[in-house]
């Protein structure tokens, strides 16, 4: 046997013992940020800027949760859900037939809509912020649940037309005209096979949707004033005061604001992953 026939699984094993190394350095600059912040969560008071600095505490405790789990704090949560979740439906719904129609009808006048809606998407919140404002104080719905969910709209509504488009046309035409040779109308045909065949782009999208409307914070600064319709991003902020920063339990409220979403996504992982490689086969 030649000497370069030896080398081949040398050079194979040098590779994966390289890309094992990339990938653990990747995950340590990725997961140091999430620990630290745990970390100093459970540390007392006097010990998140102790020298020299320790990465986990000697006695932990739990008293920063405490605290920010105060009643104003709980209302936030309970904002930041009605919104997430309302807009997540909302957009799933206009999303599903939009995209549906997209997919399907082959309208020049359609392509050119396809095209201004995520051309749409490609200026910065900063700039849509005070003409939606304006609308919105015009109509007197400031301070409102109706006013976040619809200034989310205008960023989760183009890209889930576009993501679900994706995976509807991955959909072959012919089960759905199987379907209507067998009596359904063309409404029963893409609820009872489209829907539950693009279930996979359903959840990738709502998935995406929650996370962009749970950690949104420039509409929820500007178009809420009161308190009581605080999201959970613009509450943590009651942490930051004007002679100091409570460093632990904002820590301890991030970590709980952090929860929900890495909980949905470990659940939904299996769907989101199948959704986004069904979605990238075609464009």
């Amino acid at each position: 046997m030649s000497a370069m026939t030896y080398q081949r699984p040398r050079q194979r094993l040098m590779r994966n013992v390289t890309l094992i190394a990339l990938e653990i350095l990747l995950a340590l600059i990725v997961l140091l940020p999430f620990f630290w912040m745990v970390s100093v969560s459970i540390k007392p008071a006097n010990e998140p800027f102790a020298i020299p600095a320790k990465l986990w505490p000697d006695h932990p405790t739990l008293e920063n949760y405490q605290n920010a789990f105060y009643p104003e704090f709980r209302r936030y949560f309970l904002n930041s859900i009605v919104v997430s979740l309302a807009t997540t439906a909302i957009s799933l719904s206009v999303g599903l037939l939009a995209a549906y129609s997209f997919s399907r009808f082959q309208i020049r006048a359609l392509s050119a809509l396809l095209v201004l809606i995520i051309l749409a998407q490609m200026f910065p919140v900063s700039a849509m912020i005070i003409p939606i404002y304006k609308i919105m104080r015009d109509l007197h719905m400031l301070d409102t649940y109706p006013s976040l969910i619809l200034a989310y709209l205008t960023l989760t509504l183009p890209v889930s037309i576009w993501m679900l488009r994706s995976f509807m046309e991955n959909i072959p035409l012919d089960l759905e005209e199987a379907a209507t040779v067998d009596g359904a109308s063309r409404l029963q045909a893409f609820v009872r096979v489209v829907v539950p065949l693009a279930r996979p782009g359903i959840v990738a999208t709502g998935v995406w949707i929650i996370v962009v409307t749970w950690q949104e914070f420039l509409f929820a600064l500007a178009f809420t004033s009161s308190r009581d319709m605080r999201t959970l991003p613009i509450g943590m902020n009651d942490f930051i005061g004007q002679y100091g920063i409570r460093y632990g339990e904002l820590m301890a409220s991030s970590v709980m604001v952090s929860v929900p979403v890495i909980v949905l996504f470990m659940f939904l992982q299996r769907y989101f992953v199948a959704g986004m490689t069904a979605g990238a086969t075609k464009g």
